[in-house]
């Protein structure tokens, strides 16, 4: 079922279901014990692909390597797995959305009112977390160890559009930036609670999104049920799950996700050092591309023709061309890079044909660039925290006589 042809029925019967049934699943499960109106790691575990690889389980983090990734839709089964804190059990029968601040007309919608009032509408779009590739930064950098190709996706997502809700509200002069605000709790009482903003122009960008669907049903539990802000192309901790407050700022809002955490140098440092006192928020992603096929270690034959596929994506601009490498870049071919129809926020596939010429251990490399002619560099520049890696991805494969 298309996020699009949900009608009012399905939304509140499947939403309404889907809490039904996770709920009972985890009285059923017996899971791991957690405090009060959250939802127990083995709960989600359980509704993930077994290609999933866990980081970590509180707060529960986890992803697919990039042979997982060859669909053009992220399968709900395999979108990456981060949270800040832990996962509330939300009624969407009572949950409220409240829209505060700089504006005319404070307001505040029920799940039915919410999609009563505006137009809903669908995007495909790139969701990855800011710390995704981590692991591949030497020396090691602070935070979660993710794969090198772990920690995005690309679903398609169904809700209204931010804009329309800010217009509704009427934005007063000053207003700069927008806040979001969700419901999960911390492991102690005295957690900070998740709270990012992003800027005015981000948050009438059409495809900013108050959304409630993904992949044509209602949002998974861990991925914020019932409603959370998807702000594609940016860093995911941007599209701020179990949204209950947005609120109208006349300056980026101070706090810890926005101030010591999603924070890079404003000089790149010396790798090593700690992060010093000047930094920028991070924002959206730099061009990046991965290859999902073939997988590693995949073994092809001499003379017989192959196929590399993969997925490139850039945060801001549009994606110019991807090239691949056979020589550990001393030479580089173009890849077909295929036109997609599903927004300016989905990824787009590449292709490359070649034939492999003789027998043994061979290394198969991509990188992109963007429409403002960045390069995906070999290795990007370290920093603190280990955001944005878009190094190069290279696969080996065994060409066998």
């Amino acid at each position: 079922m298309e996020p699009s042809k949900i009608t009012r029925r399905d939304f509140i019967g499947g939403v309404a279901g889907a809490g039904a049934l996770a709920t009972l699943g985890i009285k059923e499960a017996g899971a791991q014990a957690e405090p009060a109106g959250t939802i127990p790691a083995d709960a989600i575990k359980a509704e993930k692909s077994k290609a999933m690889q866990w980081h970590s389980e509180r707060p529960l983090t986890g992803s697919v390597p990039a042979h997982e990734h060859d669909f053009d839709v992220t399968p709900t089964d395999r979108m990456f797995v981060r949270n800040n804190l832990l996962i509330p059990d939300i009624d969407f029968k009572t949950h409220r959305v409240k829209i505060t601040g700089l504006v005319g007309n404070e307001l505040e919608f029920s799940m039915d009112e919410l999609y009563k009032a505006f137009s809903a509408v669908t995007i495909q779009g790139m969701l990855e977390c800011a710390g995704s590739g981590r692991s591949a930064y030497a020396p090691r950098a602070s935070g979660t160890p993710w794969l090198e190709t772990g920690g995005m996706g690309c679903p398609s997502w169904g809700g209204v559009r931010l804009a329309d809700v800010l217009k509704a509200a009427g934005l007063k002069p000053g207003a700069a930036h927008v806040a979001g605000q969700g419901g999960d709790p911390g492991m102690v009482a005295s957690a900070a609670p998740v709270i990012r903003s992003i800027p005015m122009r981000k948050a009438m960008d059409d495809d900013t999104l108050i959304a409630w669907a993904m992949n044509g049903q209602p949002l998974p539990r861990v991925h914020g049920y019932p409603l959370r802000l998807v702000v594609p192309g940016w860093v995911g901790s941007a599209s701020t799950k179990w949204l209950h407050t947005i609120t109208v700022l006349d300056a980026p809002f101070k706090g810890t996700y926005m101030s010591s955490s999603y924070v890079t140098p404003r000089v790149p440092v010396e790798p090593g050092q700690k992060m010093p006192a000047e930094t920028v928020s991070t924002e959206g992603w730099p061009v990046k591309s991965m290859i999902t096929s073939p997988a590693p270690n995949a073994r092809l034959k001499a003379g017989t023709q192959a196929t590399v596929r993969g997925r490139a994506w850039v945060g801001e601009g549009e994606v110019e061309r991807v090239e691949v490498s056979l020589d550990e870049g001393k030479s580089w071919q173009r890849a077909q890079l295929w036109r997609s129809e599903s927004g300016k926020y989905a990824w787009r596939r590449f292709t490359y044909d070649f034939t492999p010429a003789r027998a043994g251990y061979t290394t198969l490399v991509a990188r992109a660039w963007d429409s403002a002619g960045n390069v995906q560099p070999a290795i990007p520049a370290w920093n603190p925290l280990g955001y944005f890696w878009n190094g190069w991805h290279r696969v080996g494969v065994v060409v066998e006589a």
